[in-house]
C-alpha cells in the first residue's frame, strides 16, 4: 500500500509539475519549435546515446572482471539495454538496476556480488557527473546570483566521494561488519555484510576502479555533447556546449527528487537554467523532451531484448573465471 501511495505521489509531482510547465510555456509555441527541428542532428544524437551505453556496458565488465564474473560484453550490453527498458517504463530508475543484478545474479550464481557492483557503478557514475558541474561551476557563477546551486553541487560531491572512501576503507569496512552483524531481522544484517563485501574486495582493484571513473567521465560528456546536438536541432545556437557542461549535469540531480524518472522535475530546471541563456521557455522544454525521447526511443531496443535474453541463460559453470556461488 505505502509503495503504491508513493507511486501516486510521484505521478501527482511529475504529471502536475509537467502540465503546468507546458501551460506556462504555450503548447503551440512548444509544438512550432519541435516541428521547425532538423531531425538529422536528432539521428546524430541517438548515435552518440547508444555509443554512451556501450560504454556504460564496459564500465560494468570492468567492475565485474575484477569480481570473477565474466558473463561476455555482449550479453551486458544487452542488460545494459534491457534495464533502459525498465528505466523508462517502471516509475522509477531503480528498476533498471535490480534487473541489471538479477540478470547477472542468475548467469553468476552471485547475487550480492552483482548488487555490490552496480552499487558502486552508480557511485562512479554520480561522482563522475558532478565533478563535471563542479568544474563548470566557476565559469557559470556570471550566470547565477545565488550560492544554492554551488551549494547543492559541491556537497553532493563531497557526501559521494566519503561514500565511496567509506566502502573501500577497512577499518570502517570492519567497523560497519560488525554493526550489521547484530541485525538479524529478515537476515538483513547478514545480506547488507555480503553487499558491502563485494564493495570492498575491490580496494586492491585501484587501476579498474580508475578506469571506470574515466569511463564515467567520457560517458557524461558524450551525454552532454548530445544535448548540444539536439539544440543544434532546434536552432538554439544561443546555447553554448559550455554552458551544458553545468546544465545537464545540475538537472541530472535535480532529477533525483521524487519523480517518475525526473519527469517535470527535470524539465523545471532545463527552464530555470536555459533561460539564462536566452531561451524562451518553449525552446527549453523541447530541449528538454528531446532528450528525453533519445533514451526513450533507444530503450525500446532494450524491450526487444528481453524477450530474447528472458530464458536464455547460460550455465555459470562455462566461466572459468567466476568463483563459486555466494
Amino acid at each position: 500500500m505505502k509503495r503504491t501511495l508513493a507511486n501516486i505521489l510521484r505521478g501527482v509531482i511529475s504529471f502536475g509539475l509537467l502540465a503546468y510547465l507546458v501551460y506556462m510555456a504555450d503548447i503551440s509555441q512548444i509544438y512550432a519549435t519541435l516541428k521547425a527541428a532538423d531531425y538529422s542532428y536528432f539521428g546524430i544524437a541517438l548515435v552518440i546515446f547508444l555509443a554512451t551505453v556501450v560504454l556504460f556496458a564496459l564500465r560494468w565488465q570492468i567492475l565485474l572482471r575484477e569480481s570473477r564474473i565474466e558473463p561476455g560484453y555482449s550479453r551486458l550490453l544487452a542488460y545494459y539495454m534491457i534495464g533502459y527498458f525498465f528505466n523508462n517504463f517502471l516509475p522509477t530508475s531503480i528498476g533498471g538496476d535490480l534487473s541489471r543484478v538479477y540478470n547477472v545474479a542468475r548467469v553468476s550464481g552471485k547475487p550480492a556480488t552483482s548488487f555490490g557492483i552496480v552499487i558502486l557503478e552508480r557511485i562512479m557514475g554520480f561522482v563522475a557527473t558532478l565533478t563535471l558541474a563542479a568544474c563548470s561551476l566557476y565559469w557559470a557563477m556570471r550566470y547565477f546570483h545565488t550560492t544554492l546551486i554551488v551549494s547543492l553541487t559541491l556537497s553532493s560531491l563531497v557526501v559521494l566521494v566519503f561514500i565511496l572512501v567509506y566502502l573501500l576503507n577497512p577499518s570502517l569496512y570492519n567497523f560497519t561488519s560488525r554493526f550489521l552483524s547484530r541485525i538479524k531481522l529478515f537476515g538483513i544484517g547478514g545480506k547488507s555484510k555480503r553487499v558491502l563485501s563485494a564493495i570492498h574486495a575491490l580496494r586492491e582493484s585501484k587501476k579498474a576502479i580508475f578506469k571506470a571513473y574515466l569511463l564515467s567521465l567520457l560517458c557524461q560528456v558524450m551525454l552532454i555533447v548530445m544535448n548540444y546536438v539536439l539544440a543544434l536541432a532546434l536552432g538554439l545556437h544561443q546555447v553554448s556546449l559550455g554552458y551544458l557542461f553545468l546544465v545537464v549535469p545540475v538537472t541530472f540531480v535535480m532529477g533525483m527528487i521524487p519523480s517518475i524518472n525526473g519527469l517535470g522535475v527535470r524539465d523545471y530546471g532545463y527552464i530555470e537554467l536555459l533561460s539564462r541563456a536566452g531561451l524562451s521557455s518553449a525552446e527549453a522544454l523541447s530541449l528538454s523532451f528531446l532528450n528525453t525521447l533519445v533514451p526513450l526511443l533507444m530503450s525500446l531496443l532494450g524491450g526487444i531484448l528481453m524477450v530474447f535474453y528472458r530464458n536464455n541463460v547460460p550455465d555459470p559453470a562455462i566461466s572459468k573465471l567466476e568463483a563459486p556461488a555466494e
